[in-house]
């Protein structure tokens, strides 16, 4: 029961970390290369390893018998990032220009604007990591 608890709770929380790390500056269209980036993570949607590549990554890296072996494969979902980044760019642009002509650099905007903002697309995808662990 504890490494079923261990595993889902730390696997969510990385999955968001990592998720949100991926769609927000994806979802700024200041980034360069934004357009080139999305076509190789669309890639990755369509063409997938398979199990036998994986187990050799977790062995070269060294991690068997390892909680990391469990959340490194599955550490983002692709099509989890791209609902992120669709609800991201929703939002308006207006209060990160507005934030950063106050003063605040990009963490501060995500960290204190636009993290309670999200808080519905955080809760479902929260779930939707959850019960896939």
């Amino acid at each position: 029961m504890r490494n079923t608890v261990v595993v889902t709770i730390v696997g969510t929380v990385l999955n968001m970390v990592m998720t949100i790390l991926a769609a927000y500056p994806l979802s700024r269209r200041r980034l360069l290369g934004r357009n080139a980036l999305l076509m190789m993570i669309t890639v990755t949607m369509l063409f997938v390893a398979g199990i036998i590549p994986n187990f050799i990554l977790i062995k070269t890296l060294g991690l068997i018998n390892s909680y990391w072996a469990v959340w490194l494969p599955g550490l983002i979902s692709t099509y989890n990032m791209f609902v992120m980044k669709t609800f991201m760019e929703g939002l308006p642009e207006e209060i990160e220009e507005s934030a950063a002509m106050d003063g605040a650099g990009d963490w501060r905007i995500l960290m204190q604007i636009f993290i309670p903002l999200y808080k519905p697309i955080l809760a479902a995808l929260s779930l939707f990591y959850a019960v896939s662990w």
